[in-house]
């Protein structure tokens, strides 16, 4: 709820303005805690918030949850209570949605509520991963740390996925943007010129034949095709969210050429940074080998860490599950047995994490120099044929007069 407002200040000033709140009284005790005397008070209604309905949308990206714990950790670090801190990040904050969390778990945290418990309402922002180093702070003292170190880990986190999905996406965009160009040539300028063979008694070329067959098509059912496009796309994204879906589409994807190595190498760091900073957090073994396996973003690698579970409680061995599985590097579960011998398992986890960043970091770039001159041979390619099959029969007429 939101409340208009015109209170006085210490000073005597008037200060008109407006706040939110669960309640009206709830509101003015808010505002006498900023030592303002409140001379009128009223809820203002907002039917429709086009800003807020935006936000809505885009929700919390990584980069503005790295922003908050970083800031948060500071304020802590400087002394300024947990409440007072939440309350500056709601003030200086932009996106409505994300503004709106902050306030309600400012209000909890201020009414007793456990910092970590009441980022636990909010778990379309706040993954089960980020509540339980927050948790974990909370039991050790330390949550300055506890939060610099995981506004640290989501950026490292952030940056990597998207150089891992920059070079997915690069020529996904590249051939997309050549189909879309193809479609209109089909649909607008290939038309134009086949009329200049409808006057001729000429046998059309083969590729001709096909050029004009599949312009006609494009040309005739546009409408219906976009419409299936956009069912298909609808379709796949609904199938991807089933179980079975999301576990066909994932073990697909680490069979993709080409990518599979870096696609593995990255979902290996990923999973080894989680657990790593989990397990040196002071997070049991098996509750941290149940956070990774529900934030490491891959079904196939998610039952793995789960079968893991299992062989941890029975007094087995990490490695000895991963020695039997297909989609990880034979160096992982050597190093985590040796971790596991030495007692050093976070920090053997972190030497992976580490050095397998650095691999995908390697092995993108690499991928990017060759996909460039691929996908220039495979567009030129293309634009010849496009060429060909439109000049060919115009090179026939000219030969027969």
């Amino acid at each position: 709820m939101k409340f208009k407002y015109r209170a006085i200040s210490v000073s005597g000033t008037e200060q008109i303005g407006k706040i939110e709140a669960g309640s009206k009284e709830r509101a003015i005790e808010l505002l006498q805690k900023h030592k303002l005397v409140v001379m009128s008070i009223t809820e203002t209604k907002e039917f429709f918030s086009f800003k807020k309905y935006l936000n809505a949308i885009n929700r919390v990206n990584h980069k503005k949850i790295t922003i908050f714990a970083k800031e948060l950790s500071i304020l802590l670090m400087a002394g300024v209570p947990l409440v007072e801190s939440l309350r500056m990040q709601y003030e200086q904050e932009e996106n409505l949605f994300f503004k709106e969390h902050i306030f309600k778990i400012s209000n909890m945290v201020e009414d007793g509520v456990p910092f970590s418990t009441a980022l636990s309402k909010f778990p379309n922002v706040f993954s089960n991963f980020f509540i339980s180093i927050v948790k974990s702070g909370e039991a050790s003292g330390r949550m300055q740390e506890s939060l610099l170190h995981l506004s640290d880990y989501i950026e490292k986190q952030y940056l990597l996925s998207s150089k891992v999905k920059s070079a997915l996406m690069y020529p996904a965009v590249i051939l997309g943007g050549f189909a879309l160009v193809g479609v209109g040539m089909m649909a607008f300028v290939v038309p134009q010129l086949v009329s200049v063979f409808e006057g001729t008694d000429q046998e059309l070329p083969l590729p001709t034949k096909i050029l004009i067959l599949t312009s006609d098509i494009i040309k005739n059912h546009i409408i219906l095709i976009f419409i299936a496009v956009i069912v298909g796309a609808y379709l796949f994204k609904k199938y991807v969210q089933t179980t079975s879906g999301k576990n066909k589409v994932d073990a697909l994807i680490l069979k993709i050429p080409q990518f599979n190595t870096i696609i593995k190498k990255f979902y290996v760091a990923r999973f080894a940074e989680n657990l790593s900073m989990l397990i040196s957090s002071g997070i049991p073994i098996i509750s941290a080998l149940q956070i990774s396996g529900d934030v490491v973003g891959n079904n196939v690698y998610k039952k793995l860490i789960y079968s893991s579970i299992d062989e941890v409680k029975i007094g087995g061995s990490i490695a000895y599950t991963f020695e039997r599985s297909d989609v990880l590097p034979n160096l992982v579960p050597k190093m985590i047995r040796v971790g596991e011998k030495t007692g050093k398992l976070d920090v053997v986890l972190k030497d992976i994490a580490d050095f397998y960043t650095k691999e995908v970091d390697i092995a993108i770039d690499g991928l990017t120099a060759i996909i460039e001159p691929i996908m220039i041979f495979v567009l030129g390619g293309a634009v010849a044929a496009l060429v060909a099959s439109i000049l060919m029969p115009i090179y026939q007429m000219t030969t027969m007069i």
